[in-house]
């Protein structure tokens, strides 16, 4: 699975992304309410078979595509990891 084209996907739904001048891949977070914030990390984790821990249920997780992508694969190979266990 691609991670980084998947997660743009779920933004793009929504219209909360897209690349500014430097072509910088950016979140429209500003626009993102508590609703719309645990709509993205409830389709991110049914996406990736995930769970997001509580300490990123805040704004902040939004704050660039590429902190969410970090954390995202970080949780997907840690799944990973713990299902070849």
């Amino acid at each position: 699975m691609n991670i980084e084209k998947s997660l743009w996907d779920i933004f793009d739904n929504l219209s909360l992304i897209g690349r500014n001048d430097n072509g910088e891949v950016i979140i429209y977070s500003d626009s993102i309410d508590s609703v719309q914030l645990i709509s993205i990390i409830v389709d991110i984790e049914e996406t990736f078979q995930i769970e997001i821990p509580e300490e990123y249920m805040l704004p902040e997780f939004l704050s660039s595509f590429e902190h969410v992508l970090s954390v995202v694969s970080d949780l997907c190979n840690n799944a990973s990891v713990a299902v070849d266990n």
